[in-house]
């Protein structure tokens, strides 16, 4: 194992990667430093929210047979890992300017950007602003470095496979159905083509959709930063987001790990596996043209 945690994040089975597959996990953190916590203006429960609560313990069964796996255990709340440097809310820094960062997106409007800022029902978040030494430390010991591991294995795997899979593991609440049809309990996220050939996300979705669950494709999730960060399908480097719905592995209340923990730990694994095979085969073809 090769630990980091100076960093918030640990990795496994990534110096020397047995498969051109890497398992990520960058939500699932549960630690908060005492200074995001005594800066913290709700309930600490409230921070739950923005955890995809537990979904690193899907990940047990790809270290335990030696699989490429990386985990922030550092909470969202400190930092998101899955939005851009540049994605700030101006108004959280002191003495920075709207015009200092690009136009806010989507997320950050809703109070999710580099920084979660609001939840929906709760309010603000914090009681004070940050200062921007406060906001580049945080990019600096953690996104960054979290981002470089990521992009460092993932360039490992191309040069020895000559393919390299991000299969970005998140979790999300239970989806109501509607008139379209039932809620999908997994959603595969490929930015609609953009971030990873096309057979890859449906290899995922017939693997999922033979165990009999509803899958969905890049909606609600298409996914955001991260695949877009680290995939780049013309040098053969894929990326694809995962959404585990949490009642598939959680207990009633959605808290705690529950009975389902074992069987998505299976099902991960094969679909690493199934990635794996697939994509060596393909960069075997490439190589042969």
């Amino acid at each position: 194992m090769a630990l980091t945690d100076i960093d918030g994040f640990a990795s496994w089975g990534t110096e020397t990667p047995s498969v051109p597959v890497l398992l990520s996990v960058p939500h699932a953190g549960r630690h908060y430093p005492t200074e995001l916590l005594e800066a913290l203006r709700l309930p600490a429960a409230s921070l739950l929210r923005l955890e995809d609560r537990y979904a690193d313990i899907l990940t047990r069964r790809c270290v335990a047979l030696g699989y490429p796996v990386i985990i922030a255990h550092r909470a969202r709340a400190w930092i998101d890992l899955n939005r851009d440097e540049q994605d700030v809310d101006a108004e959280m820094v002191q003495g920075a300017l709207r015009s200092d960062y690009p136009e806010p997106g989507a997320k950050q409007r809703g109070g999710l950007g580099l920084i979660p800022r609001r939840l929906s029902g709760e309010g603000e978040l914090w009681k004070r602003q940050f200062t921007l030494d406060e906001l580049q430390h945080r990019i600096m010991t953690f996104h960054r470095p979290y981002h470089e591991a990521v992009a460092d294995v993932l360039e490992q795997m191309r040069l020895r496979f000559g393919v390299a899979i991000l299969l970005d593991l998140h979790s999300m609440p239970p989806i109501c159905g509607g008139a379209s049809g039932p809620a999908p309990q997994f959603v595969i996220g490929d930015r609609f083509g953009k971030s990873a050939a096309s057979r890859y996300a449906e290899l995922v979705m017939t693997r999922l959709q033979a165990e009999g669950f509803n899958i969905g494709l890049n909606h609600p999730y298409a996914g955001a930063y991260i695949l877009g960060r680290h995939a780049r399908p013309r040098a053969n480097i894929h990326a694809i987001q995962l959404e585990v719905d949490r009642s598939l592995y959680l207990d009633t209340d959605l808290r705690h790990p529950g009975a389902g923990i074992d069987r998505m730990n299976i099902m991960i694994s094969a679909l690493v596996s199934a990635l794996a095979d697939e994509s060596l085969g393909s960069a075997a073809l490439i190589a042969a043209e």
